[in-house]
């Protein structure tokens, strides 16, 4: 009776703790907080992404930190933007998305990665350049055909010039066709290229760039061109053998593929 004599009214109040008591970190919450509005990511997918920096994390966890914030349910805004974005077509497998993007100077020295990704099993192939003209173009589209298991029969690539000749001007367009799409007919691959300034529909690489760069070029520094190599080589056979993803019912690239096609040697027959 006696904090009923201290209390003004009679009104239940809520038995919620004062203190909230958790075992994550300010920085712990702030990352999932960023995956949830930065990447509109379910609860189930920041499981996935955090588990291997965050210990001990679960769903629940992901739930409880999202309802103080009042997360749980993504805004409005963000569902309508969603819906606004058109999705892919249905492609089998055998759609590679490439694109080029630059590694950090080391001893003054600019280089350059080319990256790819397979549209259906998301298995990617990534390669260190010193230069990105057509030949480094080239040569890396020769290295990807020999990685995939499987034929590739469509590429999407942004309108640069190590890709194509579309962006030059109408006066100074070479006559012979780009290497780059020269190979691809050798190859009986359609070439195919994005609207001029619409980068976000060669989306799907451009999502695998920012995870390269946020798991490598931005979390090391890189004493050497071969630290920065070896670093590549351990994030590739990590995202291809390792990560779990949501769209591949939480299967790594290599592991869905081997589920769902025959492996005949280091080709895939469908």
């Amino acid at each position: 009776m006696k904090k009923w004599r201290r209390r003004k009214g009679v009104e239940d109040r809520s038995s919620c703790p004062k203190r909230i008591r958790s075992s994550l970190n300010q920085q712990q919450i702030e990352r999932i907080l960023f995956e949830r509005k930065q990447f509109k990511r379910s609860i189930e997918e920041i499981w996935q992404v955090l588990s291997p920096e965050i210990p001990n994390l679960y769903p629940m966890k992901v739930y409880r930190v999202l309802k103080r914030f009042g997360l749980n349910r993504l805004p409005e805004e963000f569902l309508k933007q969603e819906k606004k974005i058109k999705k892919f077509k249905n492609y089998g497998i055998g759609f590679v998305h490439i694109d080029v993007l630059y590694a950090p100077k080391i001893n003054k020295r600019r280089s350059y990665i080319f990256t790819a990704i397979d549209r259906v099993s998301r298995l990617a192939f990534i390669k260190l350049e010193e230069n990105k003209r057509k030949e480094a173009a080239v040569e890396f589209l020769k290295q990807a055909i020999n990685f995939y298991p499987f034929k590739i029969n469509f590429i999407l690539t942004d309108n640069g010039g190590e890709f194509t000749h579309k962006a030059l001007p109408f006066h100074i367009k070479p006559k012979k066709p780009h290497p780059f799409t020269d190979l691809c007919k050798k190859e009986k691959i359609k070439h195919r290229t994005i609207r001029f300034k619409h980068p976000w529909t060669n989306g799907m690489i451009e999502r695998f760039n920012q995870t390269l760069k946020r798991k490598v070029l931005q979390k090391f520094l890189f004493y050497s061109i071969f630290h920065l190599k070896q670093k590549l080589v351990e994030f590739i056979n990590d995202y291809n053998f390792n990560r779990k993803l949501k769209v591949l019912n939480y299967n790594s690239p290599i592991q869905f593929l081997k589920n769902n096609y025959k492996i005949m040697g280091q080709r895939i027959v469908i």
